[in-house]
């Protein structure tokens, strides 16, 4: 709830300044530092004693030295009674909290996160004042016609995992008010595509206000082909965006769950789908189910998500468009259709028979 959200209370120190910490309830060694505008490591040099052998998360009521460089305000805990309607799934989706987190502040551990909850039931939530508000908080940037000026010369030809792209090259532009485009070579794919990735982040940054960078990895070589270590970005339909991470945070290739910009990996998954040119997105099966509470709580309903994320299903029974592949824990590989105006793209290789064996004389 952004009725909550103090963020912009923050001091910002000139010189870092030595303050403590008392741990409250489920928080991480990884949040604590993120807070305080440090790294984990260093909390664990500056309280060795106290932190060693800790697990995922800290004891309650331990006392911390920070060397912090800003000081948020504190958590704070927020209890209220439940009415008709409420779970532990829709509380939390309501109040931006993991729901084994809110469910582990009110010893109900063992309860169905979606059972409904009896109404009048005395409920504590853990709420942090100072949670980034990155999506919907500033205005966007409005489009610039020539960000969608992209060369139609380039067109996709055979499968993701065998194929090439046919015609004059043509680059995803480089739009610093977009996106980073991190690797210039490997950033080539069919005209189809790439005006499809433009108009989606083009779509993200003007509706949500989003500020944080975003880096855009591979797509293919400026003809397509073999692309080791990649199966596919072959034919110029792949893209790899790095999952954005809040801001008291540093981008990493392998950020922690904790540290991801949920909502904002949402918003920019959503603004993809809006385009109707999606084929599938993969990312690992673990990290779904942040995405999906993120979603939950940014308007989206359990019947829209349920053709859309994987979450909470492991079989690969009707897959749906955000499916599991190992490997994608620290971005999302966004897989787009086969344009109106590329007759041998291809979605699916097609199946043949292997050919009979002779027979034995």
């Amino acid at each position: 709830r952004q009725r909550y959200w103090r963020g912009d209370q923050t001091e910002l120190l000139d010189h870092p300044r030595w303050i403590r910490h008392v741990t409250g309830p489920r928080e991480t060694l990884s949040a604590i530092a993120a807070r305080y505008g440090v790294e984990a490591q260093q909390l664990e040099e500056w309280n060795p004693k106290t932190l060693k052998d800790h697990g995922r998360h800290l004891r309650q009521n331990i006392e911390l030295r920070v060397k912090a460089i800003r000081v948020p305000l504190p958590r704070e805990p927020v209890t209220f009674e439940t009415v008709t309607g409420d779970s532990w799934e829709s509380i939390a989706v309501d109040y931006r909290v993991d729901v084994q987190d809110l469910k582990s502040y009110n010893a109900a551990r063992s309860e169905d996160s979606m059972a409904p909850l009896e109404a009048g039931r005395s409920v504590t939530v853990w709420v942090d004042p100072a949670v980034p508000w990155t999506i919907n908080h500033y205005p966007g940037p409005e489009i610039d016609p020539t960000w969608l000026d992209i060369p139609q010369t380039a067109v996709s030809h055979g499968h993701p995992n065998k194929g090439k792209i046919r015609g004059e090259p043509v680059q995803l532009p480089d739009i610093p008010t977009l996106y980073t485009r991190r690797f210039d070579r490997i950033a080539h794919g069919s005209s189809h595509a790439i005006e499809i990735i433009v108009t989606a982040f083009a779509n993200f940054r003007r509706d949500t206000g989003y500020r944080g960078d975003i880096l855009v990895g591979s797509i293919a070589r400026p003809h397509g082909g073999r692309f080791p270590p990649h199966r596919s970005h072959q034919s110029g339909r792949d893209v790899d965006i790095r999952l954005p991470v809040l801001p008291w945070f540093e981008t990493t290739i392998d950020p922690r769950p904790e540290e991801i910009d949920w909502r904002a990996v949402w918003a920019l998954i959503d603004s993809f789908l809006a385009t109707g040119q999606v084929e599938m997105i993969f990312l690992d099966h673990r990290l779904q189910r942040p995405l999906y509470y993120a979603a939950l709580s940014m308007g989206a309903s359990v019947e829209e998500l349920d053709e859309i994320i994987s979450w909470p299903r492991r079989d690969k029974k009707g897959k749906k468009l955000i499916r599991h592949s190992s490997g994608h824990e620290g971005h999302i590989h966004i897989r787009i259709k086969c344009g109106e105006d590329e007759p041998t793209c291809r979605t699916r290789r097609q199946w043949r028979p292997k050919p009979a064996e002779p027979a034995s004389p």
